[in-house]
């Protein structure tokens, strides 16, 4: 059975299908909204390309469009990026992943979801969705990346992320099912794919059409899609990349966004062992100003994604704000496991989605859950207070 017949029989009209020009575009831009985080773009993005020049069909639905008893699930990496980079997946994993969730629970998966958007877990979910020939929900669970399981809206609103199917590159498989104990699902997984060398394949938060709806950050591929044609656009009209993505988002969905410092990598501080020991990339930047912030100077922390920012002794913004730090000519994403010195970045900021906003969001992925003393104050006030 095709996908549009799957859609016929769900009753689903509201539908965007997928191109290779779409893939692009989706890719850049949820790579983008990563902050710093997600993993190399171009194996989601390779993997998706090949399953559309294979014939299969990739269809986004309106979330709002989706019956509520509708079963889905997310396939995504877990892990380091770095190590994700150095071991790329067969077209295997994330499928037999899904198989196996579909065995431990005695249902049939109708459609994925992306966990967050990330350069390589959104276009992963695009990838296996083809394969399985099944839709995609245009939602996520973060509207950006987070590093660990249980940092997302939906668990935050009461979805469990377990029963959670893990498995490696050689199909070695572990079902972990903590029920409503979310932090423990997190160790477990992580130490999961510490143990099969730093990266995981993982089908996750099973959930239905009502949960999907009441819990999710909804449309945030469609808004992954606009970020990236702004910034292609830009280049084509030799725009500001970072000013036309914040005038977009602005726009089309009244995100507010700010273009706060240009600088310099000068100096980059790692937790070297961090990968194989916690699972994470672990570290802290620091910037020169250049141009108009010639003088000022910038430190980024950063766990997978950049948590915080700091100009000139000034707290410009934590988590869960999404901290993005573009190229400055090009408007590619500058991620932590790419960094290096000399790289001339755009720092940009956007306020959350509602949802990630939460007193239990901000418990959940605030600043203080990543070990700082410091109160969670929405990015538009903080920019208040800088004026």
């Amino acid at each position: 059975m095709s996908v549009f017949d799957k859609l016929k029989e769900l009753k689903i009209t509201k539908y965007k299908v997928i191109d290779r020009q779409s893939i692009e575009e989706i890719t850049l831009g949820a790579s983008i909204l990563a902050t710093g985080g997600g993993g190399n773009p171009e194996i989601g993005r390779l993997w998706a390309l090949k399953v559309l020049d294979e014939g299969k069909d990739i269809v986004l639905v309106d979330p709002e469009d989706i019956p509520d008893n509708m079963f889905i699930a997310c396939p995504t990496p877990l892990g380091s990026s770095i190590v994700l980079t150095e071991k790329p997946p067969n077209e295997e994993v994330c499928t037999h992943a899904i198989a196996k969730l579909e065995d431990y629970l005695g249902k049939k998966i109708q459609a994925t979801i992306p966990l967050e958007c990330g350069g390589v877990a959104s276009t992963i979910t695009y990838a296996v969705a083809g394969e399985l020939e099944l839709p995609i929900i245009d939602a996520d669970g973060m509207g950006r990346a987070f590093p660990e399981l249980q940092m997302t809206s939906w668990a935050t609103h009461g979805v469990h992320p377990t029963p959670t199917v893990s498995c490696d590159d050689r199909l070695n498989t572990t079902v972990i099912d903590t029920k409503d104990n979310h932090l423990l699902a997190e160790s477990i997984a992580r130490k999961t794919s510490m143990s099969y060398g730093g990266i995981s394949w993982i089908a996750t938060y099973p959930m239905n059409g009502s949960d999907v709806k009441r819990t999710s950050i909804i449309n945030s591929q469609s808004i992954a899609w606009d970020v990236g044609k702004s910034v292609l656009h830009a280049g084509k009209e030799h725009l500001n990349p970072a000013e036309h993505i914040i005038s977009t988002l602005k726009q089309k969905y009244n995100i507010h966004g700010y273009k706060v410092f240009d600088g310099k990598i000068t100096d980059i501080k790692r937790e070297f062992g961090g990968e194989l020991q916690k699972g994470f990339t672990i570290g802290q930047l620091v910037m020169e100003g250049i141009n108009e912030d010639k003088g000022k100077s910038a430190t980024i922390d950063f766990q997978n994604e950049w948590l915080n920012l700091i100009v000139d002794g000034h707290l410009e913004c934590t988590t869960p704000d999404l901290i993005i730090i573009l190229d400055t000519e090009t408007g590619e994403p500058i991620r932590t496991d790419i960094v290096k010195y000399g790289y001339r970045g755009t720092v940009l900021l956007l306020a959350a989605q509602d949802r990630m906003r939460t007193p239990k969001g901000i418990e959940a992925f605030g600043p203080r859950h990543f070990g700082y003393d410091i109160d969670y104050i929405p990015v538009e006030e903080r920019q208040k207070t800088k004026k």
